[in-house]
């Protein structure tokens, strides 16, 4: 048990909750406007990839991310003009994306190395700086919500769409720009992912965190703080699981697998039942039809 519960389980889940984190974030400012973001899973894989391919040739992990910042931005585009632009079912659209997005990475992955090559490792950024960016990240968020005139109308566009258009707020404006943003911030947490604790992109490599990056939202009544919180008892356990793979039990290890997932699980059942969902949340807006 010492082994389980040590400072070096601590660090591991600390380095597994920094990807998970950003990408909560980025579903709960989304979220907070109304928009209801599934494809999350499928940015975080696309950072990733696009984290690893860009510092593979650049050799700058610091470019990874931008690349992984970018390409968030340009597929929460392209989730914002057919969610929001067009009005489409966002259930159906987020798991669309998500499934065409591990597709895309897959072959666009299998195309750029020859075939049975082992991924090659690139450069990482060390913890200290990726923790300083969460927070920096984390502190923005929360003053942007709680603090400017941005924040209470992203709020209202969530609670109120009708009421924040007569006031003369651009609802639809407002949903872009913060599927864009929030797509950048999952993108970017699996660039960190992959520029961070591990160093390389194989398929799948996000295992789910898109998913719990979602549920950590309603576990944390889409509040800032306590969606990081809520990332490191994730991480914590997702460490954990890992050390006791390697303890001497009779437990099969996917058990051990399906630890972080469970816990995640159980605290939204549990804290999800006290979480006020925003009022509009996943209802498109047209105010023709207001």
């Amino acid at each position: 048990m010492d082994v389980v519960l040590s400072i070096a389980t601590l660090s591991a889940g600390l380095r597994l909750a920094l990807p998970v984190a950003l990408a909560a974030l980025g579903a709960l400012i989304s979220e907070r406007a109304g928009v209801l973001n599934l494809g999350l899973e499928g940015l975080m894989v696309s950072g990733a990839l696009a984290g690893y391919l860009v510092t593979y040739h650049t050799g700058s992990p610091w470019l990874g991310l931008l690349g992984g910042l970018i390409t968030g931005a340009i597929g929460g585009l392209v989730l914002a003009g057919i969610l929001v632009g067009l009005g489409a079912n966002q259930i159906v659209t987020g798991l669309a994306f998500t499934i065409l997005a591990g597709s895309a990475t897959s072959f666009i992955y299998q195309q750029s190395f020859s075939f049975g090559q082992n991924p090659p490792r690139i450069d990482r950024i060390g913890m200290p700086p990726l923790i300083a960016l969460t927070i920096v990240v984390l502190i923005g968020v929360i003053i942007v919500l709680r603090r400017t005139l941005a924040g209470l109308v992203i709020s209202a566009v969530g609670e109120t769409p009708v009421a924040a258009d007569a006031l003369g707020y651009d609802v639809q404006k407002t949903r872009y720009l913060v599927t864009i943003a929030g797509s950048s911030l999952a993108a970017l947490g699996g660039a960190v992912l992959v520029c961070g604790p591990l160093g390389l992109f194989i398929q799948n490599v996000t295992a789910g965190r898109g998913w719990v990056a979602l549920a950590l939202v309603v576990f944390a009544g889409w509040r800032p703080l306590p969606c990081v919180l809520g990332a490191f008892l994730f991480g914590l356990c997702d460490a954990m699981q890992l050390r006791l793979q390697g303890t001497s039990t009779g437990i099969p290890y996917e058990a051990f697998l399906a630890l972080p997932y469970v816990v995640t699980l159980v605290a939204l059942v549990v804290r999800g039942r006290n979480s006020r969902t925003p009022s509009a949340l996943g209802i498109p807006f047209d105010r023709r039809v207001a």
